[in-house]
């Protein structure tokens, strides 16, 4: 609580006593100040003295880098924790208006049920576990490659699912392997170019290449974010899932390997599908 009330703020301890009584905490004077102690030998705090024009020296608190990265981390979890009943609530609406159900559509229209899908992400959370689970229904005589770095551990088992260790930009398919490729978020910018030319390697003449990445990472925005598009942000540029990529640059190269590219954004979430590989 102190490092929520009092973040990038210096303090003394009676401040700490009034703040937390007006958060209905009652707590001893003598005990706050054993906690501020703790916190200072922890080095989540540091302190000085200051000189008072009544009375005597005054210690000062302040949180240490220690500190702030602790705070920090409160703040992740917090955004973690709305972030997981978001996803909850927008699979919980019907399927008219589910987003996740239109996502898929968007991610695997036109799959035949035995083509070939390879799944590409630098994570695995419980929405790409859904996207798999819907696409092993999609294409029951299929196959589904996921490409993941070898240090994301995945416990699921699908008779039609094979795990390869991989990155964005290094694949290890053969040329013309993939009916349908589908990405989660973007490299840097900087491997675009070298990503692409992969993406395009792999898929197979007729093939089409999907990526779903917060619109967050497309756009600059000036205006105030919307809680979806704040919590992408944070999510994404603070564990580094994802960077800011210039939207036009990316589609510019994406249009020197695929003829058609289609753009769609739900919620916080923007799709561009591509096709008709250029050989």
């Amino acid at each position: 609580m102190i490092l929520k009330l009092f973040g990038h703020k210096a303090f003394y301890g009676y401040e700490v006593h009034k703040a937390l009584a007006i958060e209905g905490v009652e707590l001893e004077i003598s005990r706050l100040y054993r906690v501020l102690n703790e916190m200072r030998k922890e080095e989540l705090l540091k302190s000085r003295w200051t000189k008072s024009r009544l009375g005597p020296k005054k210690r000062m608190y302040q949180l240490s880098e220690k500190g702030k990265a602790a705070l920090h981390e409160i703040f992740l979890d917090a955004i973690r924790t709305v972030h997981s009943f978001y996803g909850l609530y927008l699979q919980s609406l019907t399927p008219k208006i589910n987003v996740f159900a239109q996502l898929f559509q968007l991610l695997t229209n036109k799959l035949q049920d035995d083509e070939t899908i390879v799944f590409i992400s630098m994570d695995f959370t419980p929405m790409h576990e859904m996207i798999i689970q819907r696409l092993h229904n999609q294409v029951p005589h299929g196959k589904i490659v996921l490409v993941k770095p070898l240090s994301v551990a995945v416990d699921l088992n699908l008779d039609n699912l094979l795990f390869l260790d991989g990155f964005y930009n290094d694949i290890p398919l053969k040329d013309d392997y993939a009916n349908c490729m589908i990405v989660i978020d973007l490299p840097s910018q900087k491997y675009l170019e070298r990503t692409l030319k992969e993406w395009h390697r792999v898929l197979k003449p007729n093939g089409s290449l999907a990526i779903l990445t917060p619109t967050i990472l497309l756009t600059q925005y000036e205006d105030p974010l919307t809680i979806g598009d704040f919590i992408e942000k944070h999510e994404h540029e603070t564990r580094e899932k994802g960077e800011h990529v210039n939207k036009h640059i990316l589609e510019q190269q994406m249009k020197t390997y695929f003829k058609k590219l289609e753009e769609k954004t739900l919620v916080h979430m923007t799709i561009l599908r591509v096709s008709e590989p250029i050989q």
